[in-house]
């Protein structure tokens, strides 16, 4: 490493709340988060806080790599509409899971 690059790294200050260390499996398993495990899979807590400092409510928000739709039921959560691709068909049907409503009414009807 050239010592320009060495001499930025150990002046640039780390945020340790970044870690998110105090986050648990429940913690970041919340709404429908938890329903598998998929290679690569961050936690939501990344998404909602890069949401809410670099968006606004309405923002429109892309994910190019949507991998398991994390960003995209984040991005809903905090209503900013967004759109997420991604080449693994797995990965898309699991973010379709993860973000289609299902109407209450429905599933009251199915469970009667």
């Amino acid at each position: 490493m050239s010592q320009t690059i060495t001499s930025l790294l150990n002046k640039t200050k780390i945020d340790p709340s970044w870690s998110f260390s105090d986050k648990t499996r429940k913690d970041t398993a919340y709404i429908t988060h938890g329903y598998h495990r998929y290679p690569a899979k961050f936690i939501p807590q990344i998404v909602s806080r890069l949401a809410e400092k670099y968006t606004r409510i309405g923002d429109f928000i892309v994910d190019p790599f949507g991998g398991c739709g994390t960003t995209l039921v984040e991005s809903k959560v905090m209503g900013r509409p967004s759109v997420g691709v991604d080449i693994n068909p797995v990965a898309v049907l699991i973010t379709k899971a993860k973000i289609t409503p299902i109407d209450p009414k429905k599933i009251e009807k199915a469970f009667n």
